[in-house]
């Protein structure tokens, strides 16, 4: 019976291996798209809480330095941030200056971000991912001469 066995096998000698050595590439880029993915989603997590923090700082009288300073400080993920925008409103989306700025008036935070492919630096043509994010809150203050607490 083993002899029988033996023969019967003995033709299939390295198929394991090669099925393993040609399926291997596509198992490893698989792998590292998920690796990939999960930073791409921690990071745009991350440029969602940074926008908040700033907004936070804006409504109890940050600076619009303090900020920006804020935004890319909170921001942990791994992508780079130009330097957060700062606009107020009065509530109905007329602007307003920063010198007239009154409590119950908005405040918005834009950052844009652009995220790059860490593990998967190495397929061409992927492109990288930019995406802005921004959070409105109400003034708590009319003082804009302070850093943030």
């Amino acid at each position: 019976m083993t002899r029988m066995m033996r023969r019967r096998f003995s033709k299939e000698h390295g198929q394991a291996v090669v099925e393993f050595a040609l399926l291997t590439p596509f198992l490893l880029a698989f792998i590292l798209f998920i690796v990939d993915s999960g930073l791409l989603a921690f990071s745009y997590v991350s440029a969602s809480n940074a926008v908040r923090e700033g907004a936070r700082c804006g409504t109890v009288g940050g600076t619009s330095d303090a900020i920006a300073g804020r935004v890319s400080g909170t921001y942990n993920g791994v992508a780079t941030s130009d330097p957060a925008t700062v606009s107020y409103d009065d509530g109905s989306g007329n602007p307003v200056s920063v010198s007239n700025v009154q409590i119950g008036d908005n405040i918005k935070v834009t950052a844009h971000y652009d995220y790059t492919w860490m593990t998967l630096a190495f397929v061409p043509g992927l492109p990288d991912v930019s995406f802005d994010k921004s959070t409105t809150m109400r003034m708590e203050t009319t003082q804009i001469t302070k850093g943030c607490p």
